[in-house]
């Protein structure tokens, strides 16, 4: 697959780009509900909720008119009712004005409908008002009062009965565009939500996946290693499942266990030359370690010649160097010369050879004297 060709450096960069994309798709998505969530507020609020509140001022603006045409019908005096046929025809102007921008402000066909009703009405309504304006500035104070009783009043109720409705359906319309809104904001918070929840599991699945990628390999190459070091068995291999980072590494470990292998077996073969050479050789040799204790590997023909298996491990002087012919000083000499060789550099052995005995009579339990000739050679180490 695509992701088992991919190195490490490649899979994490994947996760980042995931993760940026994660990033720009919740911001896009967020971006985009919140555009269209501002659209529909800035509706409600500049369009909806106005319109509704201008539609509650139609009723006292109507009262304003009715105020001022019975003004004008009580009014005894021309004056009083120039002045007040100048506010009626203010108030009317106003009135009519604020109608046709409800027109504008419709937004359905109900409401357009209830307006082209209430601009019929109003029609009626000013006819009525200014006949009763026209007998009123004559003089003819009861025709003005019977016009306004008879006419008037029946065209204000009309008209009034509009505009209540008008006003129902522009409260109704208001409330319907708040809930859409509301629930345009919930969808948006639960897609959001949604959106992210998805994202943030899409992120942990592939992290988790990258981990297991990069871990488990990894513990298995150090449970190999362990059981390796516990077993000392090298012939044990890791299988290379992958070609990038881990599985390079995995290579290089089987590579380093097999020449591990080549080295051991060559170490055995060598150490079993050794073995056979010591066991067949007819010569007694040894090695000597620190405080002059002799080590446990040591030629067969060593115990014929000394008679005793109580070698590994003793100390030199009691092993080969008791009941010989060699005085106390030479014998303190002989520890203090291995003393100083044992560890040290080879020039220490070189100055101090000559101090080493050469020839030794050495007197058997049964009471025979053997005469061993002795050879020194140091054993040097690569550092």
């Amino acid at each position: 697959s695509i992701l088992a060709n991919m190195n490490i450096r490649q899979r994490i960069i994947s996760l980042i780009v995931l993760a940026f994309a994660s990033l720009a798709v919740v911001g896009g998505v967020a971006v985009f509900q919140s555009q269209g969530s501002a659209s529909e507020v800035k509706t409600v609020t500049e369009g909806v909720v106005p319109s509704a509140i201008k539609s509650m001022e139609l009723m006292s603006q109507l009262k304003d008119v009715q105020i001022a045409v019975m003004n004008m019908v009580q009014a005894k005096e021309k004056t009083e009712v120039s002045n007040a046929y100048t506010t009626l025809s203010t108030r009317k102007g106003e009135l009519q004005q604020a109608l046709e921008k409800q027109m504008t402000m419709a937004d359905s066909p109900a409401q357009q409908g209830l307006v082209s009703f209430a601009q019929e009405a109003l029609t009626n309504y000013f006819s009525a008002v200014d006949d009763t304006a026209n007998f009123a500035r004559a003089g003819q104070r009861d025709l003005a009062e019977a016009t306004l009783s008879a006419t008037v009043d029946q065209y204000l109720r009309e008209l009034g009965g509009n505009i209540d409705t008008l006003q129902i359906e522009k409260s109704r319309s208001k409330d319907q565009a708040i809930n859409t809104v509301n629930n345009n904001l919930s969808t948006t918070t639960l897609t959001l939500t949604l959106i992210t929840v998805l994202a943030v599991a899409l992120l942990s699945g592939a992290g988790l996946v990258l981990y297991r990628q990069i871990i488990h390999p990894i513990g298995d190459m150090e449970q190999k290693m362990t059981e390796i070091a516990v077993s000392q068995d090298f012939s044990q291999r890791l299988e290379v499942k992958r070609q990038d980072e881990i599985g390079k590494s995995i290579m290089a470990f089987n590579v380093m266990v097999e020449k591990i292998e080549e080295s051991a077996e060559l170490v055995r073969q060598k150490t079993a030359d050794i073995h056979a050479m010591l066991a067949n050789i007819p010569q007694g040799i040894l090695t000597l370690v620190r405080g002059a204790s002799i080590h446990h590997e040591y030629s067969d023909y060593l115990e014929t010649l000394l008679e005793t298996d109580q070698i590994a491990g003793r100390d030199l002087t009691e092993v080969v160097f008791a009941n010989t012919t060699l005085g106390s000083d030479l014998m303190s000499q002989l520890d203090a010369t291995v003393a100083a060789c044992i560890g040290e550099d080879l020039m220490n052995f070189e100055f101090n050879e000559h101090l080493l005995p050469r020839e030794i009579d050495k007197t058997m339990p049964d009471g025979r004297v053997k005469i061993l000739e002795l050879s020194w050679s140091p054993i040097i180490d690569e550092h």
